[in-house]
């Protein structure tokens, strides 16, 4: 039922986040014509609300009292308002540049905090189901497997049915409906009312058996000095800049995907929703593999290899393609290429958001150690900001490098000139790989290791023996 809880979970945090990095740029840019840049800056706003917002619920999960527990009433409680932002997201009415950009923040900051209220509660329990050093690592790997399994399933189905090519959108300007994106929305709000729920209900069974609440009430300034002070935590913060640099950069080539397939890569729609298809093989991949690969081995020295495989992956083709050292366009070997790239890429993607969760939740018993006080909610909480940097800087980045090469709004294939793709590509790659490049780095901060974990879990179990 863990098992389910947790794909549950990743499911409904997959749909949200692939929908809103592949289409939602697309979408208000070229469909609704808003500019890009404004597009972009409404999820940035919405970022800045989560730097706030996800340690406050955090913090608030971690000392609720009632008789659901401490995580489960935010849980049952973000079941309907999840699905209902996300739908209003994708069903704006015609108004003005203003009016539009205040829809797509407001929705867009309403479907943060919404989700804030799941994912921040719900990866607090993850330190207390699976204590082992590897177990939480293949738990994880069930809820990322699972968000990019069904994430990519929703975005290929986007592509098959919803903005496949009509006598009226021909040649691949199928990914211009409007009505398409909005029947998709209320599809995926239906999914994730019952992924919630499932995720509610399956870990309900653990109620009685989760620690409780800290003992008697604690001032506010107390409660935020705490709160700095495990922040502040070393690990804690090098964990927390790779990560979110790692998922910045899965973000923006996911909010840039629907550019540069056609674009640069010269895809149709059919040939775009065929990579897509077989990315449905990427999640399956990764949960074959990060055992074998992470099995006996310290979790920083995994991601660091991991992360850097996703640098030569992520970026490494279209510097190579300008570099002229790639197979061109029209070439019979590009199309089979990418395929099998695309599929690496994402397996390399949730194999490093797993093993990056994986880590937070080790810092958990390190701060139990340190401090005698338990908040899985405050330090889970920087998985529910990090995974939410991937759409709200992605999305932003993106903006700003079409905002750079004054790509045009409403434009179709024919309408891009070669000169225009090429800077779109010298922007696109060098960005993606600074920001892996800097993930990287951060992580010589992380002072963690298996054996450094087993020491925190025997002294952890024996105060508990004390007690």
């Amino acid at each position: 039922m863990d098992r389910a809880a947790f794909t549950a979970s990743g499911t409904a945090g997959g749909l949200v986040s692939n929908g809103i990095s592949f289409f939602l740029l697309i979408y208000y840019s070229q469909v609704i014509g808003l500019d890009p840049a404004l597009a972009g800056s409404a999820l940035l706003l919405a970022l800045v609300v989560d730097a706030v917002s996800d340690p406050l619920v955090g913090r608030w999960s971690d000392r609720l009292r009632s008789r659901l527990g401490r995580r489960h009433p935010f849980l049952y409680g973000a079941v309907l308002p999840i699905p209902v932002c996300y739908y209003l997201l994708w069903a704006p009415p015609d108004l003005a540049q203003t009016a539009t950009f205040l829809w797509l923040a407001g929705f867009t900051v309403a479907l943060r905090l919404a989700l804030t209220m799941h994912t921040v509660p719900f990866n607090a329990l993850l330190p207390e189901l699976a204590p082992g050093y590897e177990d939480r690592t293949r738990l994880m790997n069930y809820s990322y497997a699972g968000g990019w399994f069904f994430g990519t399933l929703m975005a290929v189905s986007m592509y098959v049915w919803w903005l496949a090519d009509t006598p009226d959108y021909p040649d691949g300007a199928g990914i211009l409906r409007r009505a398409g994106y909005e029947h998709a929305g209320l599809v995926t709000a239906c999914a994730l009312c019952l992924c919630l729920a499932l995720a509610a209900a399956a870990t309900h069974r653990h109620i009685p058996t989760l620690a409780p609440p800290p003992p008697g009430a604690a001032s506010a300034r107390r409660v935020l000095g705490e709160s700095l002070a495990t922040l502040r935590d070393g690990s804690l913060a090098a964990i927390v800049a790779s990560t979110a640099l790692t998922a910045a950069a899965g973000g923006t080539a996911t909010a840039m995907w629907a550019y540069m397939q056609p674009w640069f890569w010269g895809f149709d729609s059919t040939q775009t929703s065929s990579i897509l298809a077989a990315q449905l093989a990427s999640p399956l991949l990764a949960v074959l593999l990060l055992p074998a690969a992470s099995r006996g081995r310290d979790k920083k020295v995994v991601l660091i290899r991991l992360s850097i495989l996703s640098l030569l992956v992520g970026s490494g083709p279209v510097i190579l393609a300008l570099l002229g050292a790639f197979p061109a366009v029209d070439h019979s070997a590009l199309f089979p290429l990418m395929i099998v790239i695309g599929v690496v890429q994402v397996a390399l993607i949730v194999m490093t958001s797993t093993v990056g969760a994986s880590m937070v939740a080790d810092i958990v018993d390190a701060r139990a150690v340190a401090t005698g006080r338990r908040e899985e909610g405050l330090v889970s909480s920087v998985l529910s900001f990090t995974g939410k940097v991937a759409t709200g800087l992605g999305i932003w980045i993106g903006g700003l490098l079409l905002t750079a090469i004054d790509f045009p709004t409403d434009a179709d294939v024919s309408a891009i000139d070669q000169d225009m793709v090429d800077r779109l590509g010298w922007l696109y790659g060098p960005v993606l790989a600074f920001l892996y490049v800097t993930a990287i780095y951060a992580l010589r901060y992380y002072r963690l290791s298996r054996h450094r974990h087993q020491e925190n879990l025997a002294m952890l179990a024996g105060g508990e023996d004390q007690s």
